[in-house]
């Protein structure tokens, strides 16, 4: 195994070439950087991806999340954020959740989310995206304390199109 450390790839000249993306995923490779958990139940399916904890796709505190969702029926789309998602050092894992009513048909609509749209099961506003390694669309998330969404989830599954941080002067 052969080893480069900070300080080997400096004196060797080494420069990042990537950069940071407002453009998230535009879902034109499918569901390839996501985990998705019974994607073929019409009820229970789940798509997450850790995406936004890399530093390339991290928001900015000023920045809303956005994205394009069609469904074919009118019915709710539950979004939850999640900290510290095998990050304990940082601090308590906590889950935040946004309720998306979505329109059904065959346009899609635009979401656009900002921290305070989520809300963790105990009423606490997230206050900054800093921290959160998770992302997840889901048809239903049963806390235990409750439901949000359906377990019966109405028509096809959605289908997603540009997910991304819109800057303050994009904001509608």
């Amino acid at each position: 195994m052969h080893t480069a450390t900070p300080k080997d790839l400096r004196a060797a000249g080494v420069q990042a070439t990537d950069k940071p993306s407002l453009q998230i995923d535009d879902f034109s490779n499918g569901w390839q950087d996501w985990y998705l958990l019974s994607a073929g139940s019409p009820h229970h399916w789940e798509y997450s991806t850790r995406k936004i904890n890399d530093p390339k796709w991290r928001g900015r505190d000023d920045y809303r999340l956005a994205f394009e969702v069609q469904a074919e029926k009118p019915t709710e789309l539950v979004i939850l954020l999640t900290e510290n998602f095998f990050r304990s050092y940082r601090g308590k894992q906590r889950q935040f959740s946004a309720i998306v009513k979505l329109d059904g048909g065959e346009e899609a609509q635009t979401v656009t989310l900002t921290p305070d749209d989520f809300v963790s099961d105990s009423g606490e506003q997230l206050s900054s995206w800093a921290n959160v390694d998770l992302l997840s669309f889901r048809a239903y998330h049963d806390s235990g304390e409750k439901l949000l969404g359906s377990k019966s989830w109405s028509g096809s599954q959605p289908q997603f199109r540009q997910l991304r941080w819109t800057e303050p002067e994009d904001r509608p």
